[in-house]
């Protein structure tokens, strides 16, 4: 188990990713902050349950941020 965990992603702009409390395939709180190479409109979803606590997902023109508490690990998604 690692108590924090840091990775960055380029996936269509920057996306800065910290995980707190990670075990093999779930963590207690993740959360994301991106900048993004193409504008949006303001977008928020909030939705609890489906393998998780809570998730907050914000976007507002180039900037996101997402926080997820007790849910699979997004890079578990890529093995």
């Amino acid at each position: 188990m690692k108590l924090i965990e840091y990775r960055q992603k380029e996936d269509f702009g920057t996306e800065h990713i910290f995980t707190l409390l990670k075990g093999k395939r779930r963590s207690f709180i993740q959360v994301s902050f991106s900048f993004n190479d193409f504008p949006g409109r303001p977008y928020l979803q909030i939705s609890f349950g489906n393998n998780n606590l809570i998730d907050i997902l914000f976007w507002c023109w180039r900037l996101g941020f997402a926080l997820t508490v007790f849910d699979y690990t997004w890079d578990s998604w890529d093995k």
